[in-house]
């Protein structure tokens, strides 16, 4: 069985003869895969949703809020509390128990670099999300996505870009309509 394609993760910092690499468990999912809880996971093949359901009396509305592509690490909390995290086609990717993370941190210094790397990252991306939102019309968004991140346009289906915008996906098509 192969390993871990280490070069993708390389942003990561962490030697390839690192100890850390074992302790991953290969995950192969298809689409539709609900992630388990109290888990980390690199992303090595696939295409990753993390969403929230809003409950009004009348329906239950799926809120797109992230999305992990290849060499992206995302983790799940207790019970879905950070969201869902659904993938949106089959792929593969490695997974740890956030109690072996907590583990490494206290034996593996080098382990504290990459979860300080990985949350500075997260939480610069949720406060730029944050000022795109709160600044921006949705065509804006739109337009910032096709100019910073085409990898969203080119491989999210569009009801779920819709969502992320916070928009119907006729608004949607609409704006895509007057863009083009």
């Amino acid at each position: 069985m192969a390993g871990i394609n280490k070069k993708l993760f390389s942003h990561l910092n962490v030697e390839d003869n690192d100890p850390v690499w074992e302790k991953f468990s290969r995950v192969e999912f298809s689409k539709k895969n609900i992630f388990t809880d109290n888990r980390a996971y690199l992303v090595e093949d696939g295409l990753i949703r993390k969403y929230y359901i809003l409950t009004t009396p009348d329906i239950d509305t799926e809120i797109s809020a992230d999305f992990y592509f290849p060499g992206d690490i995302f983790t799940v909390g207790e019970n879905g509390s950070d969201g869902i995290y659904e993938s949106l086609n089959s792929g593969l990717a490695w997974e740890i128990t956030l109690e072996e993370v907590k583990e490494m941190f206290t034996v593996n210094p080098q382990c504290r670099f990459v979860q300080n790397y990985y949350l500075s990252r997260k939480l610069s991306a949720a406060m730029k999300r944050e000022m795109l939102l709160l600044k921006n019309t949705p065509q804006d968004l739109y337009e910032y996505l096709l100019r910073n991140k085409p990898h969203f346009i080119q491989n999210i289906p569009l009801k779920y870009l819709a969502s992320y915008i916070g928009i119907t996906p006729i608004s949607l098509s609409r704006i895509r309509k007057r863009i083009l």
